[in-house]
């Protein structure tokens, strides 16, 4: 029997409070695709007094899973500000350094300078400054350059992206 490709789901949905319904959602469009996802928070984790140690547990229970995927499809939508998850920026990172493929997907279309602009920004030779002033990065893209020029393509929906993982995943077989 032909195993399924694996993709890991990165994205800050994790904190959200419909967390076990959001996750069923995301895992059945995967399925759909005929992938195999792999949630972070399906690791299992033992409660622990010392919560570095179990935080040092949860990051590395999500990266032996990285490791296993195929592909990472993650969610770059703006959390708690308007750069997207660190997070979920670290396993894209860590993704990318392992050769994985990334599709990203926000909720949010606009541009990271149009998401950062507020009424105290200032411009000043061309280059826009926040209210801290400390210039904002403005390449057109919808995330740090960084994080928008490593993945494969940024999608404006789930849907799209696990497709798009999908497609280019066709071939991969385990």
């Amino acid at each position: 029997m032909i195993a399924r490709a694996q993709v890991y789901l990165a994205g800050p949905g994790v904190f959200r409070r419909d967390v076990v319904e959001f996750a069923a959602m995301v895992k059945q469009v995967c399925r759909a695709h005929g992938l195999s996802p792999l949630w972070p928070m399906d690791n299992e984790i033992e409660a622990e007094a010392d919560k570095a140690r179990q935080a040092d547990h949860i990051r590395r229970a999500n990266e032996d899973m990285v490791r296993r995927a195929d592909a990472v499809v993650a969610e770059i939508s703006p959390f708690r500000g308007p750069n997207m998850d660190p997070g979920t920026a670290y396993e894209i990172g860590f993704a990318v350094a392992l050769g994985k493929p990334v599709f990203a997907w926000t909720a949010d279309p606009r541009t990271l300078l149009e998401r950062t602009v507020d009424g105290a920004a200032q411009e000043h030779a061309g280059v826009v400054y926040d209210g801290a002033m400390m210039a904002i990065e403005d390449f057109g893209l919808g995330e740090n350059l960084m994080i928008a020029t490593a993945v494969r393509h940024v999608f404006a929906s789930l849907r799209e992206a696990v497709a798009a993982c999908a497609d280019h995943l066709g071939g991969v077989r385990r």
